[in-house]
């Protein structure tokens, strides 16, 4: 079973649940394939070919697909590889990624959410990958500019990312396209505020484990949920981009502004959570229908209710996710994080004091800001 993403559709949480369990999900006839860690990000990037994106050496890459496949080869039972990486593959890239399975009866599973809460999902993905652009921009050059699944080189244009990572009729052909009727799954994401058990009880359907394996509802489990940020801290973050202007390699952003800095210190923060606007989002409730209609038509199977993936419209009078309100802006010299970056970089710890004599510490101030406000969101 091939999990292939969507990007931002509870993935990371799936990923972490399945791993957690792999023993009792192996005791249980399911094998969730194990290589090395970060094994199944690897393997992906080797199918997708995208490891300098990710700071990553080919060489280091190299391998990864074929062991996991080999590990499914061996495996007696039924085995689920999952990343969401692998969702946006060209049709070059899925002959290539299959045929290590040849012989294998092969499922792949696409998880799909609502476009009104992936374009801010998207949206604040992109910054802390090192974006600096607004959500006036990504609107503008993205989400109001698709120009057709078919609009390649050949064509002259190329498809904006977040249509190509988020169209999943277009997935689920993409990765159908080989397979025999009835391989190809859609699990629609629950609506905002449903129980996180939900979205593992459908994708269990999907994938054919039995959902008993895995505990969803402990708490602890929601370590694994990639937590989102709010409107003061996007703003933030793309002015600590602009500042770096290339100053980190790929590897040194990823590792300390992505992962330390926006999902460790950020996404603890208090604060609003941007939604997308009202118009946009009841532009898309036709494009999702024509979807679901291409879904129904190929009789591709789907798990949970599709109206789920229809957008909700926002009220009209929500703020832009660019407008910060009074009071939201976030204390911290942008310059000065970008620099406390640079520097650890190059090996330095923290809080050794700069050449004025003071201490680098504010990113370790934002850090104790979160813990204290954490409770109140």
């Amino acid at each position: 079973m091939l999990h292939v993403g969507l990007p931002k559709t509870g993935t990371t949480w799936l990923q972490a649940l399945l791993a957690d369990s792999r023993d009792r999900l192996r005791e249980g006839g399911v094998l969730y394939p194990f290589v090395r860690p970060g094994a199944m990000f690897h393997g992906a990037v080797e199918v997708r070919g995208s490891h300098e994106k990710f700071g990553l050496s080919a060489a280091e890459v190299a391998g990864t697909w074929e062991a996991l496949c080999a590990r499914v080869r061996d495996f007696p039972g039924l085995s689920v590889i999952s990343h969401e990486v692998l969702g946006g593959a060209t049709p070059a890239q899925i002959e290539w990624a299959l045929r290590p399975l040849a012989g294998i009866e092969v499922h792949v599973v696409v998880t799909a959410r609502d476009l009104a809460r992936q374009a801010t999902a998207h949206w604040q993905e992109e910054v802390k990958l090192g974006d600096t652009r607004s959500f006036a921009d990504f609107e503008r050059e993205q989400f109001r500019a698709d120009t057709g699944r078919d609009a390649g080189p050949d064509a002259g244009g190329v498809r904006p990312h977040f249509w190509h990572a988020q169209d999943f009729a277009d997935a689920l052909r993409r990765w159908a396209a080989s397979l025999p009727p009835g391989c190809a799954h859609l699990v629609a994401c629950p609506p905002r505020g449903a129980p996180p058990e939900e979205l593992w009880r459908r994708f269990a359907e999907a994938v054919g484990v039995d959902p008993a394996l895995v505990d969803a509802s402990d708490p602890a489990a929601l370590r694994g949920t990639n937590a989102s940020l709010g409107v003061a801290a996007i703003a933030q973050l793309r002015q600590v981009n602009a500042a770096l202007a290339g100053r980190l390699d790929a590897r040194d952003h990823h590792r300390l502004v992505k992962r330390e800095y926006a999902e460790g210190v950020l996404a603890a923060l208090p604060g609003r959570r941007p939604r997308t606007p009202a118009d946009l989002a009841a532009d898309w409730v036709p494009v999702t229908r024509a979807w679901l209609d291409e879904v129904g038509a190929a009789g591709y199977v789907v798990h949970g209710d599709p109206e789920d993936l229809v957008p909700s419209i926002p009220s009209a009078d929500e703020p832009h996710p660019d407008v910060l309100l009074p009071g939201e802006e976030l204390s911290g010299d942008p310059a000065l994080l970008a620099s406390e970056f640079v520097t650890r970089a190059g090996g330095v710890a923290l809080d050794t004091p700069n050449a004025s004599g003071r201490s680098r510490s504010a990113l370790r101030r934002l850090r104790d800001k979160g813990r204290r406000g954490s409770g109140r969101r």
